[in-house]
Order: structure tokens, then C-alpha cells, then sequence
């Protein structure tokens, strides 16, 4: 992508806002691990995707997966995903690499109560801190960053859950935007239409078939995570009543003059694909 460690605009993780010490051995190995990730991601001539993955592998710590250096790789790779468009292979090539990272013991570890490995657990935490809401300078953003998560869940990356699928539409949909300048607004949608354009038919699976979660509305630590907005008042969680409301929704706005064009296009795109995934994934 021909960026700079310098040129990321990092938000600090939860070690840095304790003001840990970073060595420069750490500083070192980030700086190193970003050149890959930048020559993996390069439009000209990109670096393999099994040479990138043996250079990381050697940067970063070997059955450490709570380290320093791992949390820093888990944050440069959201950084690079909101500055990367949605219309690229970025989001995709990036997903694709932490698939295959995430063979190996740099990123996996086995919890002691139930025996069950876990992948990218500080990366789950970067996912959790980075964007929140379109920043109005920079609305790309957000769009991006939905998009690269629903490139991770659709690589399996994270065990399946509908929560960042669920979230974002509420937001785009179910909770009141019409207060919102058009680019902030269309902002929200075209999040929103990530998770089609890249995990729909994973999500509509789910509705089909409830048991694939790994987690459910009634397993949920916070039920109410999964509850809906105030512009929505039918079956809550994730339901073909509420995805049916979010296809016409975008349907709407695909003819609305108060998003952007390029909102519109994808929003058209998104309702054909929901229409799609209904008819051809049903019996």
C-alpha cells in the first residue's frame, strides 16, 4: 500500500493507555512485521501470501498470544483495513493472511477450564476498541472497517456470532439518523451493506439454521445487545421478520435523495442480494 509505520493515525491500546514501557525490541519487531503487511497488501508486485506468512511467523513471538507484539500486529491490521476502500482486495488479502496466521501457536492458545482453543483473542480486543461510529472528517472509516470485519467472519476467523452484523444495521436502520448530514448518514448504511456484500449468505444461513451459532440470544452474556432500535418493533435477535425489514430498508434508501449515490448503488445491491440469498437458499 506504500504506507509508513509513522502515517497510522493509532488509537492506544489498553497496555498503552497504562503507559507500559515499550522496549525497542517491541518498536523493532512492529516496525518490521508492517513492512511485510505493507509489501503483502502492495498493488504492484504484492509479497505471496505463504512468504508473508513465514516472515511473520518469525518476527512475532512463538506461543505468546497475549503479547506486546501481537496486540500491535492486531492494531496495524485494523489500521490498515480503515484506510483501505471496500472496493479493493485489501480487506479480503488481509483476512486470508490472519487465516492462515492463525494455524500456528503465535495466535491460538487452549483454555485451562474447557479445553477449548481460542484464535486471535487480542485481535477480538482491537476489533472492540477501533471505530465506533463514522467520524464526520473521515467517514470512510467506518464503511471500511465493517467491511473488513465481515471479511473476518466470513474467513471464519472469529467463531460465528451475528453481533457486529446485528449492530451495524441497527444502527444504519433502526435507530434515528435523519438528524445526520447526508455523508455521515449514508456512512452508516454503507456499513450496514458490508455484511451483505461480503457475509450474507453466512448470516442468512444463520436464520435458516440457529444452531450454527456459537453463540445465541439466549446465551448471550447481554441480551440486549441484540435487541432493536426504536424504528423497529417486530422479532428481535436475528430473525427472518428483522432481516426482511433491513432488505426493505435498503430498498428505500437505494431511491433516496438524501444519501449519497454511492449509497444508493450499493444499497440496491445489497436488497438484490438479501432478495437472492431468500429465494435460492430456501426449500
Amino acid at each position: 500500500m506504500g504506507l509508513h509505520l509513522s502515517q497510522l493515525c493509532r488509537k492506544p491500546s489498553g497496555k498503552d493507555r497504562e503507559a507500559r514501557e515499550v522496549t525497542s525490541n517491541i518498536e523493532h519487531t512492529q516496525e518490521k512485521a508492517f513492512a511485510v503487511l505493507n509489501d503483502y497488501l502492495g498493488l504492484e508486485s504484492p509479497l505471496p501470501l505463504d512468504l508473508a506468512v513465514e516472515s511473520l511467523l518469525k518476527l512475532l513471538p512463538t506461543d505468546a498470544p497475549d503479547s506486546e507484539e501481537i496486540c500491535r500486529f492486531g492494531e496495524d491490521c485494523f489500521e490498515l483495513a480503515e484506510m483501505a476502500s471496500y472496493k479493493t482486495l485489501s480487506h479480503s488479502r488481509l483476512a486470508q493472511l490472519l487465516e492462515a496466521l492463525g494455524l500456528s501457536s503465535h495466535f491460538t492458545f487452549l483454555a485451562k477450564e474447557n479445553g477449548r482453543v481460542w484464535r486471535f483473542n487480542l485481535l477480538k480486543h482491537s476489533m472492540e476498541d477501533f471505530c465506533e461510529g463514522p467520524d464526520s472528517d473521515n467517514p470512510d472509516r467506518y464503511v471500511n472497517y465493517n467491511s473488513f470485519l465481515a471479511h473476518l467472519y466470513e474467513h471464519r476467523i472469529f467463531p460465528t456470532d451475528p453481533t457486529y452484523a446485528l449492530w451495524a444495521m441497527r444502527a444504519a436502520f433502526e435507530d434515528e439518523r435523519s438528524h445526520e448530514g447526508k455523508e455521515v448518514r449514508s456512512s452508516w448504511i454503507l456499513g450496514a451493506a458490508q455484511w451483505i456484500l461480503w457475509n450474507g449468505q453466512s448470516i442468512f444461513n444463520l436464520i435458516l439454521e440457529p444452531a450454527l451459532y456459537d453463540v445465541t440470544y439466549e446465551t448471550w452474556p447481554d441480551r440486549g445487545a441484540w435487541d432493536s432500535g426504536s424504528l423497529y418493533n417486530g422479532t428481535t435477535g436475528l430473525s427472518l421478520e428483522r432481516w426482511q425489514f433491513w432488505k426493505r430498508r435498503f430498498g428505500e434508501v437505494s431511491k433516496d435523495s438524501n444519501v449519497t449515490d454511492e449509497c444508493k448503488m450499493v444499497s440496491a445491491r445489497a436488497m438484490a442480494m438479501m432478495d437472492l440469498f431468500e429465494k435460492h437458499m430456501t426449500f
